[in-house]
């Protein structure tokens, strides 16, 4: 049994920390970027474009791997209980500046299916203040993403 422990502790204690980190700072965001596509009860195909090109750039992955870490990240938001759990995680890990492109990549996929839903916006005010972004910034976003909602299309 203390066997079975220490395999089970191991990927978190081992030199490839940073590894599971990055890992883990993937998924957090897909997950933020899930919930904020499903407020409206569906994840619009151009929603799911938007994260899916967002993690292929923000962390150099192959089309087919953003694509597993948003069906994990689906996943993940239906055994949720909370966002707090993913949000400590980037509050840990990410300066303001990072949590400022958080929201402007949330506002995106808010903005990508061209309606913008209160729920939408809902998820992405309480995701902003659960990652202590001041009003300001999340504004700032906003009108950014408004403007250019998919800058790379």
């Amino acid at each position: 049994m203390l066997k079975s422990f220490k395999e089970f502790f191991t990927p978190v204690f081992s030199p490839e920390q940073d590894q599971h980190r990055v890992i883990d700072l993937k998924l957090a965001a897909a997950v933020l970027m899930v919930e904020v596509g499903m407020a409206d009860s569906t994840i619009a195909k151009e929603e799911r474009r938007v994260m899916e090109r967002t993690l292929q750039e923000s962390f150099k992955l192959s089309p087919q791997e953003a694509n597993e870490i948003v069906c994990l990240a689906e996943q993940e938001v239906d055994h949720a209980v909370s966002l707090h759990e993913f949000t400590s995680l980037l509050n840990k890990s990410l300066g303001k500046k990072e949590k400022n492109s958080i929201l402007e990549i949330l506002w995106a996929v808010a903005f990508a299916d061209n309606l913008l839903d209160k729920y939408e916006e809902y998820y992405i005010r309480k995701i902003a203040d659960l990652l202590y972004v001041s009003h300001r910034d999340y504004i700032r976003a906003k009108h950014l993403a408004a403007v250019n909602p998919d800058p790379q299309a």
